[in-house]
């Protein structure tokens, strides 16, 4: 399974600079479609991201795209 996340825009720039994330949501392809499907992860709107305080634990099926993939954000991963 393959799921596609969007470039970061102006802004998810801009929240960065506020100290705040856009939360993204990944559907559940896997189950309907097997192991050799493409999602795309569908992000939050900038409004309801601006407006959550810091860090506020999310939705089931919501997550911070940089606990996902941390290497997007200039983070690298380093193998022990």
């Amino acid at each position: 399974m393959t799921i596609i996340f969007s470039e970061p825009t102006f802004g998810d720039k801009l929240l960065a600079v506020m100290g705040k994330q856009r939360a993204v949501f990944i559907p559940d392809i896997y189950s309907r479609f097997g192991k050799y499907a493409y999602g795309r992860a569908v992000k939050e709107s900038f409004l309801e991201a601006l407006i959550r305080p810091k860090n506020q634990e999310l939705e089931e099926g919501w997550f911070y795209q940089d606990e996902i993939m941390p290497h997007m954000n200039g983070k690298e991963i380093k193998d022990s």
